[in-house]
């Protein structure tokens, strides 16, 4: 009897071992399913945000762009400066506008030119108020007229260096020029004058005009205030000339 006891003991303890190391088995394998789930369902979300980002950058592609930085050096005094591009985005077109009849009043009342003199003169007056006018006719009368000093031989040529638009001052215009002096068609060797140019200007559109104004100034640009004055530009300094060596007493001859 205790033999058959002791067998089956014996058989029951190996069935429990088997059943322990066949649970052991299942949680492995089951670890190990889960675990590749989980590895599939990371690589389908990689492959997911790959997909995504291809797609956003295949749509931010046509909005890339290269903003090109051009810097303008000064023929004088060497100072660099970045000079603004110009972007429809940025720049709206009033102001591009007002700019532009800026500039054409400033070349026109700033050149002299003996053959465009009197088709410059007349558009300033056009686009000047009743002061501004006055001011720019007392420049051409009387004995020390403009005109008189200079002849028909002088040219003063205009280049014009920047335009701002004063910010938060709408109306309001500062401008900065270089102007060179020519007789009978060559330059006088002089160095270039810089001068800075505050403006104020409105538009008064005006119902009944002539043809050739309406033309020229179809929306009543007028300037109300305009100032000149000179921009410090600081002395270019000559080469120094080498010294003259004299022959020392009692050389070669």
């Amino acid at each position: 009897m205790s033999n058959e006891r002791d067998s089956s003991e014996r058989d029951s303890r190996e069935s429990g071992d088997y059943r322990r190391a066949l649970d052991f088995e299942v949680s492995v394998t089951h670890l190990q399913e889960r675990s590749e789930h989980r590895a599939w369902h990371v690589a389908s979300a990689s492959v997911v945000i790959a997909i995504l980002c291809a797609v956003v950058l295949a749509v931010m592609v046509p909005f890339y762009r290269v903003v090109p930085l051009p810097i303008e050096v000064d023929r004088l005094t060497g100072e660099a400066q970045v000079i603004d591009v110009l972007d429809a985005k940025q720049m709206h077109t009033r102001d591009i506008e007002d700019k532009h009849w800026v500039e054409v009043y400033v070349r026109s009342r700033e050149r002299y030119d003996w053959g465009l003199l009197q088709m410059d003169y007349d558009r300033v007056l056009d686009m000047s108020d009743d002061r501004v006018a006055r001011d720019y006719r007392a420049i051409y009368s009387g004995p020390d007229a403009l005109d008189r000093q200079l002849g028909a031989n002088t040219q003063r040529r205009i280049r014009i260096l920047s335009t701002t638009l004063v910010p938060d001052e709408p109306g309001r215009a500062v401008v900065h020029i270089e102007r060179t002096t020519w007789k009978n068609g060559i330059d006088n060797a002089e160095p270039p004058q810089r001068f800075v140019i505050t403006l104020a200007f409105t538009y008064r559109p005006s119902v009944f005009t002539r043809e050739r104004t309406a033309i020229e100034n179809p929306f009543g640009f007028r300037v109300t205030a305009y100032s000149r004055d000179p921009e410090y530009t600081p002395a270019v300094s000559a080469p120094a000339s080498s010294p003259t060596l004299s022959p020392a007493p009692g050389g070669a001859r």
